[in-house]
């Protein structure tokens, strides 16, 4: 059997910490984890023969409590299908042991959704629960799966007919590939605020990540001449998986929904990148209760549901 080794690490520098086995999701990774508010326990699970990392977990503390992740839509445990059942369930012991020698009295993990990775998502829940975790949160992620079919084939007639209407109009869907970030964060601020939501990430923050990942934060836009009609901030997860993270259109543009437009550029983007996954977000309120019209278009152009779940453990 391949000897593996669980290495503990305390906020060590991104050179320090092992090399993952396969392409990660960037939320696990050591320049994302230094900026995600706090010092932050990373547990690895080292393979001795390659000597790379082929699971891994960071948490961080908040009070009382182990959290992980920080500061990003998902945390928890990241590790290959290859890994033995064996060294997952060492590891996910050794978070919980290192949790409580640091003075913690509970341990909560975020979850990716179940879509990014079927299989390792079934395997850590039963893992979890096997090991007295309690499910205390499960929201519906909604994607598109990205096949060769153009966009429009696929989506509800009344949404095709927006898109049309978009088209007829003159507006057009492109990267903005050297946004001016203060503008990106005003219009994302100000249409929230129109429509009654808060902005889920601190202004400041949604500035740095702008400025310090550039290539991983693109943002795109469809345009009416030099106005923006709507705009998103998209997330390179993983190189095979693009998150749809911040979207929002301009309320004078309401009669065209330019939102549909936007995911059938983003859509033909993953086409065009090798992108298989277009990951439109859940779909809940400010008090996070379910949306549904949200959740119906969505629905509407032609997205898929998948679980993703929060556990909770007392230490």
């Amino acid at each position: 059997m391949t000897p593996y080794v669980i290495v503990k690490q305390y906020n060590p520098q991104p050179d320090d910490i092992p090399v993952y086995a396969q392409p990660g999701f960037l939320f696990n990774e050591g320049v994302h984890l230094r900026q995600q508010e706090g010092g932050f326990h990373l547990i690895t699970a080292l393979n001795q023969v390659t000597r790379q990392a082929e699971a891994r977990c960071a948490f961080f503390t908040r009070a009382e409590q182990a959290i992980s992740p920080g500061a990003a839509p998902f945390g928890s445990v990241e590790f290959t299908n290859a890994l033995p059942e064996a060294v997952l369930d060492g590891l996910v012991q050794t978070i919980q042991t290192t949790a409580q020698e640091s003075g913690l009295r509970t341990l909560r993990l975020v979850n990716y959704p179940h879509c990014y990775a079927p299989e390792q998502a079934n395997r850590l829940a039963d893992t979890l629960l096997a090991q007295g975790f309690r499910l205390i949160g499960a929201d519906q992620n909604q994607f598109l799966p990205v096949g060769t079919d153009a966009f429009e084939r696929t989506i509800d007639s009344s949404e095709r007919r927006r898109l049309m209407k978009c088209r007829r109009a003159g507006l057009r869907f492109s990267q903005w590939e050297r946004p001016a970030i203060a503008d990106v964060v005003a219009f994302l601020q100000t249409t929230r605020q129109h429509q009654g939501y808060r902005l889920t990430i601190q202004p400041e923050r949604l500035t740095r990540l702008l400025a310090t990942f550039p290539d991983q934060f693109p943002v795109f836009v469809v345009w009416d001449g030099d106005t923006i009609a709507a705009l998103t901030v998209a997330v390179r997860v993983r190189a095979d998986i693009l998150y749809n993270f911040l979207p929002a259109s301009h309320p004078d543009y309401r009669t065209f929904s330019p939102m549909v437009m936007l995911t059938d550029g983003l859509f033909a983007y993953c086409q065009c990148h090798q992108i298989r996954l277009l990951d439109l977000g859940i779909s809940v309120d400010n008090d996070r209760r379910p949306k549904l019209s949200l959740m119906r278009f969505k629905r509407n152009l032609g997205a898929q549901s998948s679980v993703k779940l929060v556990f909770e453990k007392t230490l």
